[in-house]
């Protein structure tokens, strides 16, 4: 079970970064290399708040599991 979770955690990841980061002119008032950047434009943000979304699902269940495994032995 952990090494599937370890697994579908890295697919997670490495499949939703990387549509956040594609190059795009033309919004936002501040500079592109900004942090304020990534956090005003809903087009960056979106993707990266789902995927600490799901990360954060994932590690609490996975947290969940071990205790409950934990008790019934």
């Amino acid at each position: 079970m952990e090494k599937i979770t370890k697994v579908a955690i890295a697919i997670i990841c490495i499949l939703s970064t990387p549509f956040g980061l594609f190059a795009h002119p033309g919004h936002g008032h501040e500079s592109p290399l900004s942090p304020g950047h990534y956090v005003a434009n809903p087009e960056h943000f979106l993707p990266l708040a789902l995927s600490i979304g799901v990360v954060l699902i994932a590690v609490l269940a996975y947290q969940f599991y071990l205790s409950q495994s934990k008790q019934k032995k």
